[in-house]
């Protein structure tokens, strides 16, 4: 389980993005596809209703029937899409100073959501930023991929 104290940097994939965006390269592209399918953790806005109660500082419980509500964002094409950000900084380009409720999920979160809510067409990396869309096609693609890289 991941530790929700600990930030939400992703120093790693912001660098191969960078070094993506100078290069241009197959190997710089599949360089961030891996960092996005295996180690990733990504930020994703939510309501959550009713409220989680805290605990300790920085826990919060879930009660029975909560119900947590994902946003999308639309492109161009009128397209729903999962936002999903890398750190809080790219988070306040959509939110600004605002409190947003957040989950950290992985490609593996986003993958399932994906596949399960016909609604959205994909999920987006960072979309007022690198703006990485991952459509319906390219998500099962880096399934197979990464199940094929752990033997699952």
């Amino acid at each position: 389980m991941d530790d929700v104290n600990r930030p939400i940097t992703n120093p790693e994939l912001t660098a191969a993005v960078e070094r993506m965006r100078r290069e241009n390269s197959r190997e710089s592209r599949e360089a961030v596809l891996d960092l996005v399918i295996t180690t990733a953790r990504f930020l994703a806005p939510v309501t959550i209703t009713p409220a989680p109660e805290e605990q300790d500082p920085g826990e919060a419980a879930l009660g029975q029937g909560t119900q947590i509500q994902f946003q999308l964002l639309t492109n161009q094409e009128g397209q729903p899409f999962f936002p999903a950000f890398t750190s809080w900084e790219e988070l306040r380009k959509l939110c600004g100073p605002k409190n947003q409720q957040t989950l950290v999920l992985t490609f593996d979160d986003y993958a399932a959501m994906v596949v399960r809510d016909t609604r959205a067409a994909g999920f987006v990396v960072d979309p007022f930023g690198a703006c990485l869309s991952f459509d319906r096609a390219m998500v099962e693609h880096l399934v197979e991929r990464k199940r094929q890289m752990t033997g699952n």
